[in-house]
């Protein structure tokens, strides 16, 4: 009995030291991550994207009022902006950011920003409990730089925040040691499955892919794993934590299944107004649609070369959704998942994981892949990656350790200088780009920054909509406009298809063609502003009514302040 706690006693001493630098290295990690999704979180990207103002200013009507910006009262379901209807939980998430700091693009950024962090520990997590330490410690650093996932968490959309509600739903599971993992026999925890249940229900009041994403995952993970699974529902407790988990879930997800198929006029407004969607077509015509743009989420073009229109600017031009080096590790991390597919249970869940990535982008067709629909699986691929690393790394030691160390400097510098080129192209150019100025209005953002302390020296202000989208909602974000004045002050709109076409509110107006016609007399005579495009209007005295002009950053004036 001496001998064995002796020995016992001095593994420990030898696991400590390492235990400690395996804690100084995700910290080490996690700091890079931080580092990266809060550096210049203002100005890459610089201005702000219309459906973060929407947030921004939904999220803001709620502090003051308790009401969103069409006057309902605290929105479960989802909340209108622009004419779209919003999921709310990005919204909520941003609250308690206002109401420390106010409306600003900071707070609007901050919850997918923090988020991203959390979700880089939350997949070591993941890693470390499905394979081992190294494992996890890849993965994390893997997907802190990883420039799909730091693009994403760096602006204020509902997408900012998917993969972190993509892997929440796992690493409570294994948290509530519900998931079979390799080599492990853990007792379950009925309290943790509650929270996994409630919080996983909470996680599909985000972006709608992922109200798809994690039931087709739960789907997937209890397929692959039943043997296993079932196995193991042996003790009360384990039955217990399965079904406090199954009610839990269901009663949050339940209800907006309801709503889509009761009320789909509301929460599923933006589906019906596309043709080429799910229920949109005959059943043989969707189902060869789902999956060939399901296949086409994994090819290596899609993944290493192309970026899609979105992408494309939010990111520095030509950038991929990977760098080139995770194909490699990707492929070596299939193989090593279907080599252990019979006798490992984690290779089976990641392969779960892997298989539902795509599913958030399948429910429509017609267009170019959609990589913040298929966001909430982009972890899984990271982990794949990792899986791939580690089993290099241990199959090249067995080898020649010389070797294997070569090899590792050699990709360790690789990662180091693709890393260093995209970085520097996204905070260094990405905000000089003209497509990123125009689609993140950073113009008429800088427009309403010097409005904002003047606003009470015009009795009328006057913006075009030209190469605008939805200015109406920047403005109010951006000037913080009082919500009460929202409610109490004439707004005029005019919904087309799916959208509303906001033409004025208080003394702000939007000039619409064929939409807003303001009177003659109203742009001749008393305190007018307007912020128009050079060359929009003609003026009798351009050197004397120009007040202010703003430039991109290659010198093109962009946009004019004047009076008429």
């Amino acid at each position: 009995m001496i001998c064995q706690e002796t020995l016992l006693s001095e593994e420990n001493v030898r696991r400590t030291p390492f235990l400690h630098c395996t804690w100084v290295i995700l910290l080490l990690i996690l700091l890079l991550a931080a580092f990266l999704r809060l550096f210049k979180l203002g100005q890459s990207p610089p201005g702000l994207y219309q459906d973060e103002a929407v947030y921004a200013w939904n999220s803001y009507c709620l502090l003051k009022t308790g009401k969103d910006q069409v006057g309902v009262s605290w929105p479960i379901y989802y909340m209108r902006g622009l004419g779209c209807n919003y999921p709310t939980l990005y919204m909520y998430l941003v609250l308690p950011f206002q109401f420390i700091a106010g409306m600003n693009v900071y707070t609007t950024r901050l919850p997918g920003a923090l988020g991203g962090i959390l979700t880089v520990w939350l997949i070591y997590y993941v890693g470390k409990r499905l394979f081992n330490t190294e494992t996890g410690l890849v993965a994390a650093c893997l997907l802190a730089i990883d420039p799909w996932h730091h693009q994403q968490t760096r602006w204020g959309h509902e997408v900012s925040v998917t993969p972190l509600l993509g892997l929440v739903p796992l690493a409570l599971m294994l948290w509530a040691n519900m998931i079979p993992a390799t080599g492990e026999n853990r007792p379950a925890r009925p309290f943790v499955a509650v929270l996994a249940g409630v919080i996983t229900g909470i996680c599909c009041y985000g972006y709608q892919p992922v109200r798809v994403f994690v039931p087709i995952l739960l789907l997937f993970i209890g397929l692959l794993t039943l043997p296993q699974w079932w196995q193991s529902q042996k003790t009360r407790k384990r039955i217990l934590s399965t079904v406090v988990f199954i009610i839990t879930f269901t009663s949050l997800f339940g209800p907006l299944v309801w709503q889509y198929i009761f009320h789909p006029e509301g929460i599923g407004r933006h589906a019906l107004y596309q043709s080429s969607w799910v229920g949109s077509s005959n059943l043989s015509v969707a189902i060869k649609e789902i999956a060939s743009r399901y296949i086409q989420h994994f090819s290596p073009y899609f993944l290493f070369i192309q970026s899609d229109t979105l992408l494309s600017k939010i990111s520095p031009s030509n950038e991929s959704l990977f760098h080139l080096y995770m194909l490699l590790l990707m492929v070596a991390g299939l193989v090593t998942l279907f080599r252990k597919f019979k006798l490992s249970p984690s290779a089976r869940v990641i392969l779960a994981f892997v298989l539902a990535y795509p599913i958030g982008d399948c429910q429509g067709w017609g267009q170019p892949l959609n990589t913040v629909r298929s966001s909430p699986g982009l972890c899984s691929l990271v982990l794949l990656a990792a899986v791939g690393t580690v089993n290099c790394i241990n199959w090249l030691r067995k080898q020649n350790y010389m070797l294997a160390l070569g090899i590792a400097v050699i990709f360790v510098l690789l990662v180091i200088g693709s890393s260093a080129r995209y970085f520097y192209r996204y905070y260094v150019e990405l905000p000089r780009t003209p497509g990123a100025y125009h689609f993140f209005h950073t113009d008429l953002v800088e427009a309403c920054k010097w409005l904002k302390p003047r606003f009470d020296d015009f009795d009328a202000v006057f913006c075009t909509d030209k190469g605008m989208n939805m200015p109406y909602i920047i403005t109010l974000a951006v000037l913080g406009y009082e919500p009460k004045q929202w409610f109490n002050e004439p707004r005029e709109f005019t919904t087309l298809g799916e959208w509303d076409y906001y033409t004025r509110y208080g003394k702000m107006y939007f000039m619409y063609d064929k939409l807003f016609k303001p009177p003659e007399e109203q742009y001749l005579a008393g305190r007018v502003l307007l912020i128009i495009r050079p060359g929009e209007i003609d003026l009798p005295d351009p050197n004397k009514q120009i007040i202010r002009k703003i430039s991109r950053p290659d010198g093109t004036v962009t946009l004019w302040l004047c009076k008429p």
